[in-house]
Formats: structure tokens, C-alpha cells, sequence
């Protein structure tokens, strides 16, 4: 079940209301439990090989061989099942227990559990027209029957270099979202093909840092990025672009020639 309905006032008027199911979801590796995410329990085989791929910790998305999920009275748990060699334990950041939804540094026990700049990630990256991402942001909300149903969860699409949507995913996390279309790339075997992503949020730098894991064009998102995100989105080579004032298409540079 991923919506529950509860009795609600709207402008006066009872109506029912669709409620946006969050459950705990553990994270495995080969059986050892890594992390508890906080996520809408769909699309979960796509969310833990995201994950794992997106925080390195699993270093070549072909060698999984398998996922398994388990349902439990108190939440699910999600098992990554990979060769020894394929996995990065330096990329293990500690964490507590518990990894929610809206941070991504939630559970790092230091700053020196902050990730580093990946060895390996930038590459070149296709250019992407402005027409195109404005494209994708019209046709996102009809791809979104999760959140019109609950009005909060967000999504995170992967789309053709037309602006042709290819597939979308929804959390109650946005980092969740971005995960499970990475998972969903990775698990058809099509993290290499051209495209790039639109996202219903604020661009963090977490995300910046997640989408470099993809062969994305451009990260582009509803709100513009923060400072850090920016700042990544130049170590990673990974473009930026949010919807801005009439729905224009805004990017952004750090190159200081460019400063007004």
C-alpha cells in the first residue's frame, strides 16, 4: 500500500485524503545490514542498488547479482547480493542507524564522513537544449499519480536528450527518488545512455553528487541549487539548471568571468 486515506477539511467541505505511506526500509550488502532509510515502499530493488551505486559503495553496477526484499511486521529489509570485489568498504561512511529522508549528511557521525570528490566520475556530458528540460518539467506532473493522490512525495525523472520522459520514480525523499531512477538505470543496464534528469525539489549537493553517477546531461530542478551544490557541480562537471520566474530555464556557473 503505498497511500492511505484519512478524513480531511478542505475549504470547509470534508473530503478524503490520500496520506503518503513512509516506512523503515534496511539496506543490506551481501546480508550485512548498512543503513535504515526512511522511503515510500516502492520500487525498492531500484532504491538499494541506487543507493549503494550512488554512494560508491559498490563500484561495478553489472557484477550485482541479485536483490532480494523481505517484508517484516516492523518495516522491510532490501539485500544487495555482489561479489566481495565489486565492493568499496572505504566508501562505508559511519552513520548512525537510521538515514532520513531529508538530509543527506543525516547519520554521518563527522565531517570526515563527508564524501570526497569521486576518482573516476567526470566524463564528458552531452549538451542539453533549453527547450528540452522545459519540455520534461511540463510533462512531469501528469507521470506523478503518486503525489496527486497525496500531494507529497516528490520525483525524479530520467529523460530522453528530446525531453522525452523515460521513467519516473516517487519518494517522500527526494534523495530516495534520485536513487531509485539511478537503481532503475543501472538494473536494465543503461546507466551509460545519453539523457539527462529533472527533479520535483531544491537542487543540494547531494543530489549534484548522486546524479554524477549517471551519464546525465544536466541535473535539472524545480529550486535553484545551494552554494555547495554549485560548487560540486563544477568539481564534477555536472550542468545545472532549475525552472525559474514563467517557467524559463536559469543555469549556472561559478566561473567568475561570468559574475554580474
Amino acid at each position: 500500500m503505498l497511500e492511505r486515506h484519512v478524513h480531511a477539511i478542505a475549504a470547509g467541505v470534508p473530503v478524503t485524503w490520500g496520506i503518503a505511506v513512509e516506512t523503515p526500509v534496511e539496506i543490506g550488502i551481501n546480508s550485512s545490514p548498512w543503513v535504515v532509510m526512511m522511503a515510500t515502499p516502492t520500487d525498492l530493488e531500484d532504491l538499494a542498488v541506487g543507493l549503494a551505486l550512488t554512494e560508491r559503495f559498490i563500484v561495478d553496477s553489472q557484477a550485482i547479482e541479485r536483490v532480494e526484499v523481505s517484508n517484516y511486521l516492523d518495516g522491510i529489509a532490501v539485500d544487495v547480493i555482489v561479489p566481495a570485489a565489486a565492493v568499496n568498504n572505504s566508501a562505508r561512511r559511519p552513520r548512525s542507524l537510521e538515514g532520513r529522508i531529508g538530509c543527506g549528511l543525516c547519520g554521518v557521525e563527522a565531517l570526515a564522513g563527508l564524501p570526497q570528490r569521486p576518482n573516476g566520475v567526470v566524463g564528458p556530458r552531452i549538451d542539453i537544449a533549453e527547450s528540452a528540460v522545459r519540455s520534461a518539467f511540463d510533462a512531469l506532473a501528469s507521470q506523478q499519480p503518486l503525489n496527486r493522490a497525496t500531494h507529497s512525495v516528490h520525483a525524479a525523472a530520467w529523460c530522453h536528450t528530446d525531453g522525452e520522459i523515460d521513467l519516473v520514480r516517487e519518494d517522500v525523499g527526494r534523495h530516495n527518488a534520485l536513487d531509485k531512477v539511478i537503481g532503475a538505470l543501472s538494473r536494465s543496464r543503461r546507466l551509460d545512455e545519453p539523457g539527462f534528469i529533472v527533479m520535483t525539489s531544491r537542487c543540494s549537493f547531494e543530489l549534484v553528487y548522486k546524479a554524477a553517477a549517471s551519464r546525465a546531461g544536466v541535473l535539472a530542478t524545480i529550486s535553484a541549487p545551494t552554494s555547495l551544490a554549485l560548487e560540486w557541480s563544477t568539481l564534477l562537471g555536472l550542468p545545472l539548471l532549475c525552472l525559474g520566474p514563467d517557467r524559463t530555464i536559469v543555469g549556472f556557473t561559478t566561473d567568475p568571468s561570468h559574475a554580474a
